[in-house]
């Protein structure tokens, strides 16, 4: 009956070993979940951000296309007022 510890020890480590194992395995797992998740919702905010900036630009290069077109239209008119000649066709 003495030996039946001893003869038993040997399990008990590797069953031990084998938990310590299974548990550090399962926090590299969960870090990698955590960093994977954080990344994707990173990219996520990139991504939506891009696109805002993007619809900014848009909106503002059509605005100032409006706006050039405007000014040659008043750069055309005071030209012809300051010469005093009419425009053509019209």
């Amino acid at each position: 009956m003495e030996f039946v510890p001893l003869v038993l020890l040997p399990f008990v480590i590797a069953f031990l070993i084998q938990g310590v194992i299974e548990l550090a395995v399962w926090i590299v797992n969960s870090v990698r979940n955590h960093r994977a998740s954080k990344r994707r919702r990173v990219e996520a905010d990139l991504d939506r951000a891009q696109a805002e900036l993007r619809a900014t630009i848009l909106t503002l290069a059509s605005q100032l296309g409006a706006d050039a077109h405007e000014a040659r239209k008043a750069l055309i008119r005071e030209s012809f007022l300051a010469s005093g000649r009419t425009p053509p066709g019209r």
